[in-house]
């Protein structure tokens, strides 16, 4: 993760105006949020500036921006205001939340990591508490030789339903099962809900 982690310190500005446009990634935010429970307390892991964490603020939720790159929670302490904090998403500094957003965030972990993570993002939520989590859909780990034009390589884990969904399940999540990726590019997306969910709180399916 160092070497990554660096690369975010070299790309920020760059990444940073080149992620302000939200697109489909908005759609999936206002699903997370229809579903959260009024004034609820959610984290956004791997937070970046602070884009999604800032909308869910603005949506009256505690919403608290997480990630490991303090050069990326500085950068949008003015633009994107919400409470943030640096923190390893293996070990996450809190108790209980009712929601988790975890966008395109999880994909640097290399795979033998992932159970761990998905375990202390279990950790946390109240039981029925909402998980997002997006990933590259695909086959094995990967280096990227460059980054938004910058030599900074980042590392990437791509999953796919066979291979992540097991992994949530053992973690005690429960969730719909989407057997066709998002196109353009693709991304492997799951809505997911810490054991046991109410009868009010029923998996997302559209």
């Amino acid at each position: 993760m160092t070497q990554t982690q660096d690369a975010y310190k070299k790309i920020v500005s760059a990444y940073t105006e080149a992620n302000q446009e939200r697109g489909a990634i908005m759609a999936d935010l206002l699903r997370f949020i229809a579903k959260l429970p009024a004034n609820g307390r959610v984290l956004d892991i791997g937070c970046g500036p602070g884009f999604d964490t800032a909308v869910l603020r603005q949506h009256n939720f505690r919403a608290i921006g997480v990630d490991l790159s303090w050069e990326m929670l500085h950068s949008g302490q003015s633009p994107y205001p919400a409470p943030r904090v640096q923190a390893n998403m293996l070990q996450l500094p809190f108790a209980k939340v009712d929601g988790v957003w975890a966008c395109a965030s999880l994909l640097h972990l290399p795979r033998t990591a992932m159970p761990a993570a998905l375990q202390e993002i279990a950790r946390i939520l109240h039981p029925g508490g909402l998980f997002y989590l997006s990933l590259k859909w695909g086959e094995g780990e990967s280096w990227s030789k460059t980054s938004y034009g910058y030599a900074a390589p980042r590392f990437f884990t791509y999953w796919t339903p066979e291979t992540l969904d097991p992994l949530l399940t053992a973690a005690g999540f429960t969730f719909p099962r989407h057997p066709i990726p998002n196109p353009h590019p693709p991304w492997l997306v799951r809505f997911a809900y810490r054991q046991p969910i109410t009868s009010k709180q029923q998996p997302v399916t559209s």
